[in-house]
């Protein structure tokens, strides 16, 4: 009797073992089923969230692009332009190329060298024969700015309406083997679209004055454009309620540099001054050599304190690295801010003024002119070293 109740208890027993093993058993593949659909409803929701958001990236250029596009504020819009170009379309730089009055190209660029520009401008305008846009190959061997490979590709399209000078806008590329999508076509021809009103009010097209010719030692603006451009500038001021700021700047002691360097020498210090000065104004001025020494700046939105800064920048770069066998090269500035009702002539007046009194006073030094009471004054700031002083005279 005790062996059967044995038997019988073990019988129980595995008998209980083998339904808790198929229980764990069953249990487990449940979990697992569990596990796999919430999988795959994550994996669905994760689709459809995927998709959403690649629905509404994909909405949303089109959407703002006009208001990101809007350049009719935008002082420069042409570098706008091309800042936006390069962007829209993840190239290397790009060019902008208008044809002047006088025949030569308004040139405008970022990211190329001045080999590669030179080059760009050269080639002309593309006959585009009904096409958009056209894609061009370079041959790799144009000197490229420090540290970066050759153009490789380029994208050009017109710029300008049917109706208006040639123009052209280029995006171009530095890697091997890149082709500009037709997205990007579109986007560039987006662009160029929203750009064309501001660029041409900008620009003055219609305007045969308007077109600055260079000067041949310094490649600057040359004296013959600046009265042209001083002018607009201040219509351009005007009409957008913005100030407007003359600088303008001598080299002190020019005719003793030609009696003892000579006067190739000299010229080769005009030059390297020429070189400081575009190294320190800003992308919105317009800077001109008028003749000898002297050399202006107009700085479109800038305020007299800004011109002030610009002068203290060049002047500071030329006491800290010498030029050559002329050494220190000392200049003088005179600085004026454009006034209610003041013509061209009387505001270069002003600042020539203010420069004639900087070097009466002490070379080396600025002069900011101002108004008082109908007469010209002028309020001198000397060079920013221990024991010097302003002047009112």
């Amino acid at each position: 009797m005790t062996t059967k109740l044995a038997i019988a208890a073990i019988g129980l027993g595995v008998v209980s073992f083998v339904l808790f093993v198929l229980a764990i058993r069953r249990l487990l593949t449940r979990q697992a089923e569990v596990v796999v659909t919430m999988l795959r409803r994550y994996d669905d929701r994760l689709g459809t969230f995927a998709q959403t958001l690649n629905d509404a990236l994909t909405a949303l250029p089109s959407s703002t692009s006009r208001a990101a596009l809007d350049l009719g504020d935008d002082p420069e819009p042409m570098m706008r332009a091309l800042e936006l170009a390069r962007d829209r379309t993840s190239a290397d730089g790009a060019i902008a190329l208008v044809t002047g009055g006088s025949g030569t190209p308004i040139v405008a660029t970022v990211g190329l060298s001045e080999a590669e520009t030179n080059h760009m401008a050269r080639m002309g305008f593309p006959d585009y024969r009904g096409a958009r846009a056209i894609e061009v190959a370079f041959s790799g061997e144009l000197a490229a700015p420090d540290g970066l490979g050759p153009i490789r590709a380029g994208l050009v399209m017109s710029l300008l309406a049917d109706d208006q000078p040639q123009s052209l806008l280029s995006v171009i590329t530095r890697e091997p083997g890149r082709r500009f999508s037709e997205a990007e076509v579109d986007a560039l021809d987006e662009l160029v679209q929203v750009a064309q009103p501001a660029i041409t009010r900008a620009l003055n097209l219609r305007e045969h004055d308007v077109v600055p010719e260079l000067d041949i030692l310094t490649s600057l603006y040359d004296r013959q454009s600046f009265h042209a451009v001083l002018d607009r500038e201040l219509v351009r001021a005007r009409g957008a309620s913005r100030p407007l700021t003359l600088l303008l700047v001598d080299v002190d002691r020019l005719t003793t540099l030609n009696a003892r360097l000579g006067r190739l020498a000299a010229d080769g210090v005009l030059l390297e001054v020429a070189k400081r000065l575009r190294g320190v104004v800003h992308r919105l001025d317009y800077t001109f050599r008028l003749g000898g020494g002297r050399f202006a700046v107009v700085r479109p939105g800038s305020e007299l304190a800004d011109a002030r800064e610009l002068f203290d920048e060049l002047r500071g770069e030329l006491a800290e690295h010498p030029i050559g066998d002329a050494g220190v090269v000392s200049v003088s500035g005179g600085v004026a801010e454009l006034l209610p009702g003041e013509d061209g002539a009387a505001f270069a007046s002003r600042a020539d003024a203010a420069l004639v009194q900087a070097k009466r006073v002490q070379r080396g030094s600025v002069v900011n002119a101002s108004w008082d009471d109908g007469r010209s004054h002028v309020v001198e700031r000397t060079a920013a070293s221990p024991g010097e002083r302003s002047i009112e005279g």
